[in-house]
């Protein structure tokens, strides 16, 4: 086995580690670290990246995340979780340096939701636009 492709498997096994802590910690992302622990195992491994692809927990989001994206209100609620889960910690720090970081981890968060591609509402269909009735 070539030494890159042992460094990509133990880059994507990082990287699905900091993905498997981010479901419980708000500061990080779940997704996007799934997402690279993907690509990583696709660039190293068939085997580990059939796995997280087949994954009953990771799969589904990965491959969702890709063709669809996330609707507005996953995005929202999710935001506004990460804003209740901080705000305890921003308030009760006496560190301005913590609450700075807290603010900019915040701003960093806003913008990368804004990035990510907005899916349909589920439910919600898009009505066709007849050009004749004008």
């Amino acid at each position: 086995m070539s030494f890159s492709k042992i460094l990509f498997i133990v880059l994507g096994m990082i990287l699905l580690a900091l993905g498997l802590i981010g479901i419980v910690i708000p500061v990080l992302p779940t997704t996007p670290f799934l997402l690279a622990a993907s690509f990583c195992f696709l660039k190293s491994s068939p085997r580990l990246y059939r796995w997280i692809m087949n994954h009953r927990f990771f799969g589904p989001r990965i491959e969702r995340f890709r063709s669809v994206g996330l609707t507005k209100k996953e995005k929202l609620s999710i935001f506004l979780l990460v804003c209740a889960l901080l705000t305890p910690v921003f308030i009760l720090s006496h560190s301005l340096h913590l609450r700075i970081f807290l603010g900019l981890l915040l701003v960093v968060k806003a913008i990368v939701f804004m990035r990510i591609k907005t899916a349909p509402s589920p439910g919600k269909q898009q009505k066709p636009v007849d050009l004749d009735a004008a």
